[in-house]
């Protein structure tokens, strides 16, 4: 993929007490991220999919190759918004992302996107290419809290 660097997510479900036991194990090799308020983050991120959910469904049904787009942005602060493409190519996923304004997305937003076509940044000409020829608009916001941990002396490998 052009030079980017691929990497395999392994996502798991755990239960609340599973991860308050996980969070008091790693508390003495992490550090709560500082730039976080005790650690966490509001996430708010609104994912693109057309009528017939075809991303959503390219998801549940395992597709190797796939593209989705999200808009994200933490903390309610909608002075720095991501646009965010993420890939599946195989096992490897592949993330790009560029800064958009609240003003740019608002646009997107109202369906306001002939502009995005001669962009300087690709990602947004790659979600006009695929707003115009699949539908594809924003549909789905997801609200979420993140705790974020730092390493703090060494690398915990598993």
């Amino acid at each position: 993929m052009n030079g980017l660097k691929g990497r395999r997510e392994l996502k798991h479900a755990i239960t609340k007490a599973d991860c308050h036991l996980l969070r008091n194990n790693l508390q003495n090799f992490m550090t709560l991220d500082p730039h976080g308020q005790d650690g966490k983050y509001l996430i708010r991120s609104v994912y693109f999919d057309n009528f017939d959910n075809k991303i959503l469904r390219q998801k549940t049904e395992g597709f190797y190759h796939r593209d989705k787009f999200r808009a994200r942005l933490y903390d309610h602060n909608t002075d720095f918004i991501n646009l965010e493409k993420k890939s599946k190519r195989n096992n490897l996923t592949y993330k790009q992302k560029c800064r958009l304004s609240a003003a740019e997305y608002e646009r997107i937003r109202s369906g306001d996107i002939d502009w995005m076509s001669s962009d300087s940044r690709s990602i947004l000409r790659d979600l006009y290419v695929q707003m115009t020829l699949f539908q594809i608009k924003p549909t789905t916001v997801v609200d979420y809290e993140r705790e974020v941990l730092r390493e703090y002396l060494y690398r915990i490998c598993i």
